[in-house]
């Protein structure tokens, strides 16, 4: 299993995040704490979703780097739906983060 790790923060305002969970809310969610939820985002998959203080994490993981790869467009590609193509990279910075271990969550 690949996973990576995308870390979500906000450049100014910390709505901004809202924004994206907003249209995440659009998909079947289950909580897993308080602090986090899984959701099944269409193409990406399962994705686990955390607050960490200021910013997101959201947690995806697929079979192989080839589907990796697309599970990350897709959550680029609801973030660009969500602010607009070229608002969401002014609004929130994302960082992505390969992982060794694939969150228990998704597991």
């Amino acid at each position: 299993m690949q996973t990576s790790t995308a870390i979500l923060t906000a450049f100014d305002s910390p709505h901004a995040l809202s924004v994206f969970t907003d249209r995440l809310a659009r998909y079947r969610r289950m909580p897993v704490d308080a602090q986090g939820f899984i959701v099944s985002i269409p193409i990406a998959g399962r994705a686990l979703v955390r607050q960490e203080g200021r910013s997101l994490t959201l947690s995806v993981v697929a079979a192989d780097e080839k589907a990796l790869a697309a599970s990350m467009a897709a959550v680029v590609h609801e973030l660009q739906e969500g602010f607009g193509r070229s608002d969401f990279r002014r609004s929130i910075s994302v960082r992505w983060q390969r992982r060794d271990v694939v969150p228990t969550a998704l597991r």
